[in-house]
């Protein structure tokens, strides 16, 4: 028999970095040096160090150890000569191989023998990892930069302070990667922290030996762990195979399933006396239980099945199921009530969103995660039925192995021969194909909440980053029918000037008096933008308002209006939040409130109300909760650091987002700021109870402290920008260098000449040895005193907000026209657009030539496969659009 590939292929890979006593030195060495070596990583990483300075473990016994060994070996067959190394693990070898006398599996007083699990020698030139070792090899990042992120991690260091002001420790990976391989290294602890667990519990059972024990600490995922542990994992009380067991018979399968001496007669075992023995039948059928729980147990045996489904097409299928007859005969007494429930449940969800998978079939590999997220979610309410479609080559080669690693040696007889295949057949189509498509279904499941979670998190952060709409005030409607349209008027600074109710829809309507109460609001407040939420009536109320332009009532020439994403508004308006900033408001203008924010500073305003509400995304609703959050709560840190807020007057919901923050923490800056007056400088901040100098150098960089809000003057200008504090020894050194000042920090000709300063190599060459500082850091200086004083970094994005001059209706649209929209989603499969109509049109990826769009920008689309009937219509690029005022809709000649 050949080596396999993929064991030839796994022991030479080269990114496993064996711990030597030499890496031990280094590693002792370093721990003086570098400021960022979390003080519990010793600790944490324990596994690793006990191997350190260890001779060579000893190889797999031998024919020969068994015999010198026999209390402590088990009855399976004996293992190959250490010194043939480079042949198959699974290939019988005479010559060294030898048969061991049957013995009983319970060993009260000594460990057990690894012989028993079937691994190869792959597992035996594994070493014991360090986790920045393993965070490199998984997320394929440099040996330096994986030691120095395991160490900011340990010491708590955010995300944002990371990829701002330790870029060059991590080679500069931005926040999107540097969050994945935060998650990875989280995995990575969990690892290591279940191990040894699992090794304590087996160590305190006796079962295992330093062999295995070491086996198990080198595990590098989950998986391979269960399968580790699998041998040693007790089986389920009240299984056929446990109480076959108990009936005696463990040592008879033992005997049957590796060919040990003597051969087992059924006669002997039937014990009349016994009811679960009483014939030859009985018996076989209780041993057959137990070499099917052990076969299935087996490390090669899990390890090669994991391998074929790799190798074989595998195709997943699925089927329109048939109407359940609860949903025929509803109100029929014998259903139970889970099955109404679940009736009327599955018939609030529309199935024909799911009629591209009432026939779908696909391979595992080639299957998209919208794709798989949409059959869980149409599963989930029994529209479909799913199964898992495997060739026979596969359980051909699968029955071939597991025959070779039990049958090529040992006694040679009928009964072991038709018992072993009898037992084979039924461990594949019982245990180990059901075994199968459950890790083929859970991988592509996390693979599938994977992106659904990258896809919200990326469509949040560009949500959050839009431009603000500043020195405007703006007039926020809330459409609705019933309660009517809900109105209120913002200042440049986001107060409310005024609130009130129209009713221009519905029974109520009065449209005449909507008409006088709009035009007086706008003209009282010299208001001339409109911010329109995208809920309820919101196409009636915006058909209203185009009649109102079209009459002359609304000059089109000074009074611009934008629909304004409304998903969260009514969370946000019976919240704590709002609660606490309006309590004497109505809760339906609290709303109106919120969606004129929105437009004014959407960042400020998104923040108050949990991501997930914001709708933006891809099936986050099937997504763990508890991950999701976590994800969405770190990308909500990231955005409010990156921009920045006013120590001064920043608001609770912003401020506990900064890096380093808590809400905790935020409200005793609040309070301080309340009792004591602004703060005057960032060091300030020191002074606030619970902020100590941890959360103080995470969160310095991401709070400023601008003029107006400390009278027109600033202690130390350097407070109003990006410099770290830590680094304005460094920033006044240049400044000095420069012959500057630094209450000149944000003028033209300082600028000037900082950026003709960065050009002089020999300079920085010089200030960064004599202060110590990586050539990285101190560039970063330098650009932040090139930024103009209190610049906006969403300018640079330039997502600003989308005013609309004309609109459709979708039975006015025709296919081929031409139209230009915003982008509101982004997905797997594509993008959604708003063009003006009743909804948003769908973008799809084989339409998009190629162009990765994001939230807000602007494009011009012709219409594709038009349906009136289901209100639903498809778009095509065909180009991108820089000015975001352009007519909305056009027709082609």
């Amino acid at each position: 028999m050949s080596t396999r590939p993929r064991r030839q292929a796994a022991t030479k890979k080269k990114l496993i970095i064996e711990l030597s006593d030499s890496d031990e030195d280094a590693t002792a060495e370093s721990k003086d040096t570098d400021e960022y070596r979390p003080q519990q990583a010793r600790a944490l990483d324990s596994a690793a160090a006990a191997t350190a300075g260890v001779a060579k473990r000893k190889r797999w016994p031998t024919a020969q150890d068994t015999a010198a060994d026999a209390p402590a070996a088990k009855k399976k067959r004996g293992k190959k000569d250490a010194n043939v190394e480079n042949d198959c693990p699974n290939q019988s070898n005479p010559e060294t191989e030898a048969i061991e006398p049957p013995r009983s599996l319970t060993q009260p007083d000594g460990a057990a023998s690894s012989a028993t699990t079937g691994r190869s020698s792959f597992w035996e030139r594994r070493k014991v990892w360090n986790i920045h070792e393993l965070l490199a090899e998984t997320e394929n990042i440099q040996p330096t930069a994986a030691r120095n992120i395991v160490q900011l991690f340990e010491n708590e260091n955010t995300i944002p302070f990371i990829c701002r002001y330790r870029r060059d420790l991590v080679d500069h990976l931005p926040p999107d990667r540097l969050r994945d391989i935060r998650n990875t290294y989280t995995e990575i602890v969990d690892l290591r922290k279940r191990a040894e667990n699992i090794v304590t519990q087996l160590e305190r059972e006796n079962v295992i030996n330093e062999e295995i024990r070491d086996e198990l600490m080198c595990a590098k995922n989950n998986e391979e762990l269960e399968f580790l542990y699998a041998p040693y994992k007790p089986a389920s009380k009240g299984t056929l195979a446990e109480r076959a067991k108990a009936l005696g018979l463990e040592d008879y399968a033992d005997r049957l399933l590796y060919g040990t001496a003597p051969q087992v007669k059924l006669s002997s075992i039937v014990d009349p006396s016994n009811e679960a023995l009483a014939s030859e039948t009985l018996v076989l059928n209780g041993i057959c239980n137990i070499i099917i729980h052990n076969i299935s147990k087996n490390t090669n045996v899990l390890e090669e099945l994991r391998r074929l489904q790799n190798v074989h097409r595998i195709v997943l299928m699925c089927s329109k199921t048939k109407e359940s007859a609860a949903t025929k005969a509803t109100g029929s007494s014998s259903s139970s009530k889970t099955t109404k429930s679940s009736a009327i449940s599955d018939r609030k969800v529309d199935s024909s969103k799911f009629e591209n998978y009432f026939n779908f079939q696909g391979d595992i590999k080639t299957i998209k995660p919208h794709q798989m997220l949409a059959i869980n979610r149409a599963e989930k309410h029994k529209f479909i039925s799913v199964k898992m479609d495997t060739s026979d080559y596969l359980k051909r080669d699968l029955s071939r192995f597991i025959s070779e690693q039990y049958m090529s040696q040992g006694l040679q007889y009928p009964l072991r021969r038709e018992t072993f295949t009898r037992a084979l057949e039924e461990c594949i189509t019982k245990k180990l194909q059901p075994l199968m498509c459950r890790q083929i279904r859970t991988d592509l499941k996390e693979k599938a909440q994977k992106a659904a979670i990258d896809v919200f998190a990326k469509n949040l952060k560009q949500l959050l980053l839009m431009s603000p709409l500043k020195g405007e005030r703006i007039l926020g409607i809330d459409p609705g029918y019933t309660n009517g349209c809900k109105l209120a008027v913002i200042s440049e600074t986001a107060d409310v000037l005024d609130t009130g109710v129209i009713y221009p829809h519905g029974v109520r309507a009065n449209k005449r008096a909507a008409e006088q109460k709009l035009v007086e609001l706008l003209s009282k407040h010299t208001c001339q933008v409109i911010a329109l939420g995208n809920g309820t009536a919101c196409r009636e109320t915006e058909f209203w308002l185009t009649d109102l332009f079209h009459a002359g009532i609304l000059d089109s020439r000074s009074i611009r209006y934008s629909i304004v994403n409304e998903n969260g508004a009514s969370v946000y308006s019976c919240s704590d939040v709002a609660s606490k900033e309006f309590p004497d408001m109505d809760t339906n203008e609290r709303s109106a409130v919120s969606i004129a924010r929105r437009l004014n500073d959407p960042l400020s305003e998104y923040v108050k109300i949990e991501p997930r509400h914001l709708g933006v995304g891809m099936y986050q609703h099937d997504v763990s909760e508890k991950t999701l959050t976590e994800s969405l709560k770190d990308v909500v840190s990231e955005c409010v650091s990156y921009v920045g807020v006013d120590l001064n007057t920043a608001s609770l919901s912003v401020l506990k987002h900064i890096a380093g923050l808590s809400e905790k923490k935020a409200e005793k800056i609040i309070e301080y700021r309340t009792d004591k007056g602004p703060f005057q400088s960032r060091k300030d901040l020191l002074s606030v109870r619970t902020i100590g100098e941890k959360s103080f150098v995470q969160c310095a960089g991401f709070v400023r402290i601008e003029p107006l809000s400390v009278g027109g003057r600033l202690k130390n200008p350097l407070d109003c920008t990006w410099v770290h504090p830590e680094s304005y020894k460094v920033a006044e050194t240049i400044v000095a260098e420069c012959d500057l000042k630094l209450s000149d920090i944000g003028k033209f000709s300082f600028i000037a000449r900082i950026k003709e300063f960065a050009e002089s190599k020999t300079k920085l060459d010089r200030i960064a040895k004599e202060n110590k500082l990586p050539m990285e850091r101190l560039e970063f200086v330098l650009v932040a005193l090139q930024r103009e004083l209190l610049q906006d970094y969403r300018a640079d994005l330039d997502k600003r907000p989308l005013f609309k001059q004309g609109l459709t209706r979708i039975e006015d649209l025709s296919n081929c026209d031409v139209v230009t929209g915003a982008v509101t989603n982004v997905t797997h499969f594509g993008a959604f657009v708003d063009i003006g109509v009743e909804r948003d049109g769908l973008l799809h990826k084989s339409h998009m030539k190629n162009c990765d769009l994001s939230i807000g920008d602007r494009i011009v689309a012709s219409v594709v496969n038009l349906d009136k009937k289901r209100q639903k219509f498809g778009l095509r690029l065909e180009n991108m659009l820089a000015e975001t005022d352009t007519s909305f809709t056009f027709k082609t000649e």
